[in-house]
């Protein structure tokens, strides 16, 4: 991508430093094309902890799932994923790591998930032993469409697999970047940012802006495409967009790779416009990713195909939920409420839900984010 603002930013420090005395001059602002920083010829670039926490998120998908598929889930299994305890994983990387998803959760909403896991354990054991279509408030399996592909859902036509996985998403990796990375206590300007961390080649300021990219799940080179994980698939990949009509991948994209040269540069002006930019759009990729899958379910209305409406609600609510974690979040509470609780269906239940009803939740969220009002329609 070309960042024809910043690398006008460059030119005028370039110009700024030159006309100061040699003593005084500051390392000059270089923005690199991906996310790739070197000191000493190696990398200073280390998001270990959420590469790990990503795959953890994937095996637990991968055992919910299991309901899908008409089996059984254990929700043992995956207590023990989310608090890595007992070699859970097939991979002994993971079960040494020292890494856990519980204690990075949402305090409030681990025993939420908790409840779930034993939730998706009962209901996958009961439709194994009386094999059960979902229907009205009846749960069990449903096909999407014709696709010979199944969900599990419980009783209001909440898909497992989706509130699980995207609710993680918004719980841990959402609720980390806003509330741990980006605060003045991981990223603030006296953070520490000269001398390195004890046998690392990163300060800590440095690693802290990377931890926040880790948790998003866009590769280095930002490809646009299946190897976009997690916040990075959902900011623009996975909305069916295109980036003249929509950029939030690439405006996070230049926030990302910009406040990390910032901060190689002891730029904190720049560094801090930058984090202003990482809330601002990854709040709005939330809202994005909620309108996009609104207009997928009122597709599934037209077409009685309860199944994929499901699904898609599924997906809905829980990035809607995700916008909570926002600590001056756009949207008011009371909006988020009335869409989960109302807008989504009558205490939540997708059986009840109409085009009318998703309409307003669209209204809702295009009033707190205008600047999704253009694209609303073909998100």
């Amino acid at each position: 991508m070309i960042r024809q603002p910043i690398l006008l930013i460059a030119a005028l420090l370039f110009i700024s430093l030159s006309s100061c005395d040699d003593e005084n001059q500051e390392p000059q602002l270089q923005i690199p094309n991906t996310y790739s920083f070197e000191r000493n010829g190696q990398s200073s670039v280390n998001y270990a902890g959420q590469l790990t926490r990503r795959d953890m998120l994937s095996a637990i998908k991968s055992e919910v799932s299991k309901g899908d598929k008409g089996e059984e889930v254990s929700s043992q299994v995956l207590l023990n994923m989310f608090a890595n305890e007992n070699d859970p994983f097939a991979s002994q990387d993971l079960n040494t790591s020292g890494k856990e998803l519980e204690d990075k959760t949402f305090l409030a909403d681990v025993q939420w998930f908790k409840d779930l896991f034993l939730e998706t354990e009962n209901m996958s054991k009961a439709y194994v032993a009386n094999p059960t279509e979902a229907a009205d408030g009846v749960a069990g399996r449903i096909e999407r469409g014709t696709s010979g592909k199944f969900i599990l859902v419980n009783e209001k036509g909440w898909e497992y697999t989706q509130f699980i996985e995207k609710g993680l998403m918004g719980a841990v990796f959402l609720h980390q970047i806003y509330n741990t990375y980006l605060t003045d206590n991981r990223i603030g300007n006296d953070v520490e940012n000269t001398d390195m961390v004890e046998g690392k080649n990163y300060t800590p300021l440095e690693h802290h802006w990377d931890e926040a990219f880790g948790y998003y799940g866009a590769p280095a080179d930002f490809p646009r495409d299946d190897d976009d994980k997690y916040w990075a698939k959902y900011a623009g990949p996975a909305l069916g967009t295109t980036p003249e009509q929509l950029d939030i991948y690439g405006a996070l994209e230049d926030a990302f790779i910009t406040g990390r040269a910032a901060i190689a540069a002891g730029d904190m002006a720049i560094k801090n416009e930058q984090r202003d930019a990482l809330y601002k759009q990854l709040e709005l990729a939330a809202a994005a990713a909620s309108l996009h899958y609104i207009n997928n379910a009122k597709a599934d209305l037209s077409a009685n195909d309860m199944g994929s409406l499901f699904h898609h609600l599924s997906e809905a609510y829980n990035f809607t939920m995700a916008l909570k974690y926002h600590p001056q979040k756009k949207i008011s509470q009371n909006d988020i409420d009335a869409i989960l609780n109302t807008d989504y269906g009558t205490d939540g239940d997708f059986w009840t839900v109409s085009v009318t009803s998703l309409n307003d939740a669209m209204a809702k969220l295009i009033a707190a984010y205008p600047e999704l009002d253009n694209v609303k329609d073909i998100l």
